[in-house]
C-alpha cells in the first residue's frame, strides 16, 4: 500500500480546482480502500467529487497507472440509496431554502408547530422488542400447541372427556408464559426509558432537550464528544471527527466542519458542532441502508438454538411415529376406534417436552425481572445466558473500576517555563474545548477556564490521545498523553511519569508547538487521579471466585493502570504491557499472557476482543466510551453504563442503571443459576419424551398397542416433571457453564429413559406372553401353573393401569437421582414431591368411591386393584430396577459422555 503522504501527492497534482482540504479527503480515502476493493462501478471525476465532497459520502478512491481514478464502492443497498437520494436533490434544496433564515438561532415555536403540522418529524414507527400481540401469538401459536389442539379436538369429538388432564398442565404454562414475558416487557419499556437518548436543540433562542422523534426538519441540534447523530443534518459551526462505523463499517473517524453533513447513526469521537436537521424518519440515510446500519445484532442463544433443533427433530419424528402407532394400535385393539384414538393420544402427547420451552422462557424472564429491580436493564433474555457463560470480562479503568471522578494530584513546570504562564495558558486551553468531560472538569477545577483568540484547533480523539490548539498572540499547544503528545521525552522525565503511574495516577504533557501540526518540547507535566469506586475490590474478588478472569483494557499507562488493578485486587496485575508499539502480531500473542493492557487504541480493543474467542473463551466486555463501541459490539456479552455514551448503551445488551458494575456478579449468579438449573430441569423433561418414543417403537414393533391413556400420565407431567422442575430452576446455582445443552441433556437423560422403560417392557412381556405360553401347553398344565398364570392373565385397563403406577413410583425415584447430591433445597423438594403424589393418588380413588355419582375415574388408577399380586410384584420389580439402575447412573453417565468425546474427536480428525 502507498503511504499517505504519496497519495496526497498524487491527489494534488490529479485536480488544480480542488482544495488543499478535500486533497486531504482523497487522500484519506485512498488510504482506506485498498483493503476494501469488491464491487465498484468506474465513475467520472465530476460525479465522485459530487458524492465525496457535496453529499458528504468520502469513499472508495483507488490508483491506477499512478492516475486517481475515481471508484466508489457501492453495495447494491448503497447504490439504490444513492440513487434515491437524486431523486429528492430538488425537495431537499427547498427545505435547505426554508430553514436556511435560522442560522444559528433554530426555530421558533412557530415553526416547530408548522413542521409538526407538515408531519415532517423524526417518527419511525418501530418499537423495539416484541409487541403484546406478538407475545401472544409466539406462545400459543407453536407446532406442539398444534399438536395439542388436534388430539383436544379428537378427544372432544370422541367424548373422552376424562382425558383431557393434561390441559391442567398445558393452559397455565402457556398463561404463565405470556403474563411472565408480558410483565418483563413492561419493567424494560419502563427502565429503557432512562437510556433513550435526548436531542439537545435551539428553540427560541434556548437549548433544550427533546425526545429523538420530536425533532423536526430545520432544528439546530447541539452534538458533542461522545453523542449519537439523531437525524441527517448539516454542520452550521464547530469542528469535530465522526465515527460512521454503523453505517460503512469504517472504524476511522471522519473530519466534520462547517458545510459538511452528519449521518443519523454515526457519532462524535471528538469535539462538538452545531447542526441543522435537513432530513428525518425515514428519510435518513441509515434507514435507507438498513442492513448496513444495523451494525450490531444480539448474539443467538445456544440455549435456545440446542432446543429449537431438539424439537425440530422431535417434532420431524413424530409424524410417522404417529401413523405407526395408530396402524399399530388398530390392529392391537381389535379395531377399536376409540380406543386406538385414545391411546395414540396418549403416546403423541407423552413425546411433546413443550414444558422445556416454557420453563426456559419463564425462568429467564423472572430473571431479567429479578435484575431490573437491581437497576440492571437486560435488552433481551439471552443476554444473560451470554453472560452467565463468560469466563473473562474485560474491564475498562474509567468509569469501571474508577468512578469517573477526577483531581489534580500534582502539577510541575518544566524547561524554567514560569507556572503563572503554565496556568494561564492552561485556562485558556480548557476554555476553547466546547465538550467537557472528567478530565477537563479536573483540569478547570485546578487551573481555571477563560476564553481567549482561538486561530485553529485539533480536538481530542481516542485515537489520537492529546489535543492541539493555537492561541492568538501565544502560539501552539498541545495537551494528551506522554509519548502521544508531539514533543521528546526526557529520561529525567520518563522517570517521574513512571513514580506517578506506579502511583495509579494519570499523567499528561503540555507542550508548546511551533505549529499546529507540528512539533515542540514539553513545558509541565500535569498528575491526575482516579477515584476508586468503594465496591471495586470486592465485584473483583466476586468475578474471580466464579471463575471469571478478569482482563483490565485501558488506554491510559499501563504501569498505572497495573497499580489500580493491584489495588483492587486483580490476580495477576503485576503481569501488564504497553500496546502503544505493538504489532496486531505481537498483541495477539500477548492476548492470553498479561491481565492489564494499556495504551491501547479502540482497534487494538477489538483485536484482543477477537483474539479472546478465537481462542474459546466467552468474552464480556464493559465500558462507557465511545472509544470501547467498536470492542463492544465484538464482544459475546457487552456491558455499559447509563451515564457513559449513547453510542455505548445503544450496542450493549446490558445497560447498567446506576453505572455501577458491582452489580454484574449477580447478574452473573442470575444467569448461572437459571442455566444451570434449566439443565437439570431439561433431563426430566426428556427423560419422558425419549421413554415414550421407546415404549412406542416397542409397541409398534411387536404390535401390542401403546398402553397408556393421556390422562395416566398426568402425576408425572404435573409433579414430577411440571412443579418440580419450577422449583428446582430457583435454587441457587453458581457453578460455570461447561459442555454443550443439547449434548448434556441427552446424554443424562438416556438412563434415566431407560430406568422408566425396563419395568414397563418386563410389565408388558410378562402380562402378553406368561399366559400365551401356559395357554400353548393345553391339558398339561398343573393346578399350580394355571394358578401361575391367572396372575398375569390381565385385561388391557389393569395392565395400563399398573404401568401408570409403576411408572409414577420409577419417575420419582428418577427425580430422587437427578436431585443427587442433595442440598437443603433439593430434598425439600423431592420431600414436598412425594408427599403430593401420596396425597393425590389415594384422593383419587377417595373421590370415586364416596362420590360414586361422578363416576369419573381421574388417574385410571382402579383397574390395578383387579389383580393385587400383578400389581404388586410389578412394583416391586419397578422399583429394585429403578434403584439398582439408579445406582449405576453416574457410570452409565461416564461411559456415555467418554463415548461421545471419542466420537467427537474422531470427526474432528476427519
Amino acid at each position: 500500500m502507498l503511504k499517505r503522504r504519496d497519495l496526497y501527492h498524487i491527489a494534488l497534482e490529479q485536480s488544480d480546482n480542488i482544495s488543499h482540504e478535500q486533497s486531504e479527503y482523497i487522500a484519506f480515502a485512498c488510504k482506506h480502500i485498498a483493503r476494501q476493493q469488491k464491487h465498484h462501478y468506474m465513475l467520472t471525476n465530476p460525479f465522485i467529487y459530487d458524492i465525496i465532497f457535496s453529499r458528504g459520502l468520502r469513499k472508495a478512491l483507488s490508483l491506477e497507472n499512478s492516475r486517481l481514478t475515481a471508484s466508489y464502492l457501492f453495495t447494491e443497498t448503497r447504490m439504490k440509496a444513492i440513487e434515491k437520494e437524486a431523486e429528492v436533490v430538488s425537495s431537499e434544496e427547498k427545505v435547505k431554502e426554508r430553514v436556511s433564515d435560522t442560522a444559528i438561532t433554530g426555530l421558533t415555536s412557530e415553526q416547530v408547530a408548522a413542521e409538526v403540522a407538515a408531519g415532517r418529524m423524526n417518527v419511525v414507527k418501530e418499537k423495539a422488542g416484541k409487541s403484546y400481540g406478538r407475545i401472544i401469538a409466539d406462545n400459543l401459536l407453536t407446532f406442539f400447541n398444534l399438536i395439542y389442539f388436534i388430539v383436544t379436538v379428537v378427544l372432544v369429538c370422541l367424548g373422552a372427556f376424562n382425558n383431557l388432564t393434561y390441559l391442567f398442565v398445558v393452559i397455565p404454562n402457556v398463561l404463565i408464559a405470556i403474563v411472565q414475558e408480558m410483565r418483563a416487557k413492561r419493567m424494560v419499556e419502563k427502565l429503557s426509558v432512562t437510556t433513550e437518548p435526548k436531542a439537545t436543540v435551539l428553540r427560541d433562542g434556548v437549548l433544550c432537550e427533546i425526545d429523538v422523534s420530536e425533532i423536526v426538519i430545520g432544528d439546530v441540534m447541539r452534538i458533542e464528544m461522545g453523542k449519537q447523530v439523531l437525524s441527517d443534518s448539516v454542520v452550521l459551526s464547530g469542528i469535530a471527527e465522526a465515527n460512521e462505523s454503523m453505517l460503512t463499517g469504517e472504524s476511522d473517524a471522519i473530519k466534520k466542519q462547517e458545510g459538511d453533513t452528519v449521518l443519523a447513526g454515526s457519532f462524535l469521537v471528538s469535539g462538538s458542532v452545531y447542526v441543522r436537521v435537513i432530513r428525518v424518519g425515514r428519510d435518513n440515510y441509515v434507514h435507507k441502508i438498513e442492513s448496513a446500519a444495523k451494525g450490531f445484532k444480539a448474539p443467538a442463544s445456544n440455549l435456545f438454538r440446542d432446543l429449537n433443533k431438539l424439537i425440530k427433530y422431535i417434532g420431524i419424528f413424530m409424524i410417522p411415529m404417529t401413523a405407526a402407532t395408530l396402524i399399530s394400535n388398530y390392529f392391537a385393539l381389535d379395531g377399536n376406534i376409540k380406543d386406538m384414538l385414545v391411546k395414540t393420544s396418549g403416546s403423541v402427547i407423552g413425546m411433546i417436552p413443550a414444558g422445556m420451552y416454557l420453563l426456559i422462557t419463564v425462568t429467564l424472564t423472572l430473571s431479567v425481572i429479578l435484575l431490573s429491580r437491581k437497576r440492571t436493564l437486560v435488552q433481551d433474555m439471552y443476554s444473560i445466558e451470554m453472560l452467565a457463560s463468560a469466563d473473562i470480562v474485560c474491564l475498562d479503568k474509567t468509569g469501571t473500576i474508577t468512578d469517573g471522578t477526577m483531581c489534580v494530584s500534582a502539577f510541575e513546570a518544566i524547561g524554567g517555563t514560569p507556572c503563572d504562564e503554565i496556568k494561564k495558558i492552561m485556562a485558556l486551553v480548557e476554555g476553547s474545548e466546547e465538550s467537557i468531560n472528567n478530565t477537563s472538569r479536573a483540569l478547570i477545577e485546578y487551573f481555571g477556564k477563560e476564553s481567549g483568540e482561538i486561530v485553529d484547533k485539533i480536538p481530542f480523539s481516542s485515537a489520537r490521545k492529546y489535543s492541539a490548539v493555537t492561541i492568538g498572540g501565544l502560539g501552539s499547544f498541545a495537551i494528551g498523553a506522554p509519548h502521544f503528545v508531539p514533543c521528546p521525552v526526557s529520561e529525567e522525565l520518563e522517570k517521574k511519569i513512571g513514580l506517578h503511574a506506579a502511583e495509579g495516577e494519570r499523567v499528561l504533557l503540555l507542550a508548546r508547538l511551533d505549529r499546529l501540526d507540528g512539533e515542540g518540547e514539553a513545558i509541565a507535566m500535569i498528575a491526575i487521579a482516579d477515584r476508586i469506586r468503594p465496591s471495586a475490590k470486592e465485584t473483583i474478588a466476586k468475578f474471580q471466585e466464579q471463575g471469571v478472569t478478569v482482563k483490565i483494557i485501558s488506554g491510559d499507562h499501563a504501569a498505572t493502570v497495573s497499580t489500580i488493578a493491584a489495588r483492587v485486587g486483580v490476580a495477576n496485575a503485576e503481569k501488564y504491557i504497553s500496546c502503544e508499539s505493538l504489532s496486531d502480531e505481537e498483541l495477539v500473542m500477548a492476548a492470553e499472557n498479561y491481565a492489564v493492557f494499556g495504551r491501547v487504541t479502540p482497534e487494538q480493543k477489538v483485536l484482543l476482543v477477537k483474539t479472546l474467542k478465537k481462542n474459546g473463551h466467552t468474552v464480556a466486555m464493559t465500558g462507557d466510551g465511545v472509544n470501547d463501541t467498536l470492542a463492544l459490539k465484538e464482544s459475546n456479552c457487552a456491558i455499559a453504563m447509563a451515564d457513559g455514551s449513547e453510542v455505548a448503551r445503544k450496542v450493549s445488551q446490558i445497560v447498567l442503571l446506576n453505572s455501577d458494575f458491582s452489580t454484574l456478579p449477580d447478574v452473573v449468579r442470575e444467569g448461572r443459576k437459571c442455566i444451570n438449573n434449566v439443565r437439570g430441569s431439561a433431563v426430566l423433561y426428556l427423560m419422558k419424551t425419549l421413554f415414550v418414543i421407546c415404549l412406542s417403537i416397542f409397541a409398534v414393533c411387536t404390535v401390542s398397542g401403546y398402553p397408556l391413556e393421556p390422562r395416566q400420565m398426568m402425576l408425572i407431567e404435573l409433579f414430577v416433571i411440571g412443579i418440580s422442575t419450577v422449583l428446582l430452576a430457583l435454587e441457587p446455582n453458581n457453578r460455570r457453564i461447561e459442555g454443550s445443552f443439547i449434548r448434556t441433556v441427552i446424554i443424562r437423560s438416556i438412563p434415566l429413559a431407560l430406568v422408566m422403560l425396563v419395568p414397563v417392557l418386563v410389565a408388558m412381556v410378562t402380562s402378553e406372553f406368561i399366559p400365551m405360553i401356559f395357554a400353548s401347553m393345553g391339558d398339561s398344565l398343573t393346578p399350580a401353573m394355571r394358578d401361575f398364570a391367572e396372575i398375569f392373565s390381565v385385561s388391557s385397563e389393569c395392565r395400563s393401569s399398573v404401568v401408570m403406577l409403576v411408572l409414577t413410583a420409577v419417575s420419582y425415584i428418577n427425580l430422587v437421582s437427578v436431585c443427587r447430591p442433595f442440598t437443603k433445597w433439593r430434598a425439600g423438594v423431592c420431600i414436598f414431591i412425594g408427599v403430593a403424589l401420596a396425597v393425590t393418588l389415594p384422593a383419587s380413588v377417595y373421590i370415586h368411591y364416596l362420590l360414586p355419582f361422578i363416576e369419573f375415574d381421574m388417574l385410571a388408577i382402579l383397574p390395578a386393584f383387579e389383580n393385587p399380586i400383578f400389581f404388586i410384584g410389578m412394583m416391586g420389580i419397578g422399583v429394585l430396577l429403578a434403584v439398582l439402575l439408579s445406582v449405576l447412573r453416574p457410570i452409565l453417565e461416564g461411559v456415555a459422555f467418554r463415548a461421545a468425546d471419542k466420537l467427537s474427536s474422531l470427526k474432528r480428525k476427519k
